[in-house]
């Protein structure tokens, strides 16, 4: 595995660890977050139903306590006494009940189930509820819980009860209110804690998505970075075995050349031959030993590293022009400073442009215009051409490559590419910022030679 692979490995296994172990931490948090409000709203509603029932039976009672206070125990007292009871409810499911000591049901909202003895009555769980009622209300009073079905919606429901003992009559007074409101209340605590868990866990996915995609664009870009940087690197190398060693050659052979042919000045004419040759040969040489310069510069412009950038555009300037486009450079502001990236990119983008006007234009100027100041380094380059459609950078893939490569090489120094262009006039812009140091210290910008 690749050095650069290990690295980006390296980088993206400690961030997912880190964020499941967060996403962990979440999760149990949430749920402990969950269990602690269902510890708090359940016993508050618990007991704000108990203030409920206490305040229905103390309503029951005071409808009955003329009868119960005349300490009469006649049956017309207590059939008037029942009919009360059985005339009052609350709510859809609120009604009163009686029992008796021994279990039969007095009062209650179904008619069919009074005069019936209910002590072996159990709910869904077992538990024998006229038993349960009978022994808080023996107690001095008290609730009672247990699980019966609702009649509204003919589903078990949890359901509170709260008694008290009529001892003058031997009644077991009651009412209960069904709790599944409170239920309720907790399953939406528990679905709104699962949502808000499901949304940070969601947020922590994107955000380790958002990450592990940062990391490995950062890790192409550094990959595309260092492949550029070798293959300038690896062309700067071959520029200067050029330059240093063919080139110097070819300048010794041309040398030698000359020489010959003023050795041969004079000869006889058998030898004039000779002369034409060596003509033929200087002429050769010379062509040869430019091409070579421009193969060289073309690879990489060992001025730019020499002199700076505004030397080698003016360099650049003058090498390209020829008789039909005259190229003109000119400069101004501080435009000496940059770094080799930058440097080399604006440098290659006018070799792009001017090659460009050369194959393509049909100008007859172009002019390379080199700005500084504080903040940043402007090269703008204008032609007098045919122009052409800057979209074609983006609709046509097939055209304009050179365009987008130098237009990745500006952005990727920090910069921006702007193109115009109609007949008679193209321009070609990029601006790149200069590193923070010289912005904060503006005189470590050096002028332009």
């Amino acid at each position: 595995m690749k050095l650069r692979r290990k690295l980006i490995l390296l980088a993206l296994v400690p961030l997912v660890l880190v964020l499941c172990t967060v996403a962990l931490m979440v999760n149990h948090q949430s749920a402990e977050l969950a269990r602690a409000q269902r510890d708090v709203i359940e016993p508050a509603y618990l007991a704000s139903k108990q203030d409920e029932l206490r305040s229905y039976l103390m309503l029951a009672q005071h409808a009955i306590a003329p009868l119960y206070g005349s300490g009469r125990t006649d049956e017309a007292t207590l059939s008037e006494a029942k009919a009360i009871l059985h005339r009052l409810d609350y709510g859809n499911d609120g009604y009163f009940f009686v029992y008796d000591l021994q279990g039969t049901l007095l009062v209650h909202s179904r008619p069919e189930l009074i005069g019936i003895n209910r002590l072996d009555y159990r709910d869904i769980n077992g538990h024998p509820i006229a038993e349960m009622v009978i022994r808080k209300a023996r107690e001095g009073g008290g609730f009672v819980q247990y699980a019966t079905e609702k009649p509204s919606t003919s589903k078990p429901a949890a359901k509170l009860t709260y008694a008290v003992l009529l001892p003058n009559w031997g009644w077991v007074l009651g009412t209960g209110i069904y709790l599944d409101d409170v239920q309720s209340v907790l399953a939406k605590v528990n679905e709104q804690v699962a949502v808000n868990n499901y949304d940070t866990l969601l947020w922590i996915g994107v955000s380790a998505s958002l990450g592990m995609a940062a990391i490995i664009v950062c890790g192409l870009m550094l990959n595309i970075r260092e492949r550029r940087a070798g293959q300038e690197e690896e062309r700067s190398r071959v520029a200067s075995e050029l330059h240093e060693g063919i080139c110097q050659r070819l300048v010794a052979a041309k040398l030698h050349t000359a020489t010959g042919l003023v050795q041969l000045a004079g000869v006889p004419p058998p030898y004039i031959a000779a002369q034409a040759t060596f003509r033929y040969l200087e002429r050769d040489l010379k062509d040869v030993l430019r091409e070579t310069r421009e193969i060289a510069r073309g690879l990489h412009p060992m001025i730019l590293k020499d002199l700076g950038l505004p030397a080698a555009l003016r360099q650049l300037a003058s090498d390209m022009a020829n008789e039909t486009t005259s190229i003109r450079f000119c400069s101004r502001g501080p435009v000496g400073g940059l770094p080799d990236d930058p440097s080399l990119a604006l440098y290659r983008l006018a070799q792009e442009c001017l090659s460009n006007i050369k194959r393509h234009s049909q100008a007859s100027r172009a002019i390379l215009r080199l700005a500084g100041h504080g903040q940043a380094v402007r090269l703008t380059v204008w032609d007098n051409g045919i122009g052409f459609d800057p979209n074609c950078m983006t609709s046509d893939r097939t055209r304009g490559a050179g365009l987008r490569n130098m237009k990745a090489r500006v952005e990727e120094a920090g910069g921006r590419l702007t193109i115009t262009s109609i007949r008679g006039s193209t321009k070609v812009t990029a601006t790149i910022p200069r590193p923070f140091l010289q912005r904060l210290i503006p005189s470590s910008c050096s002028t332009s030679p």
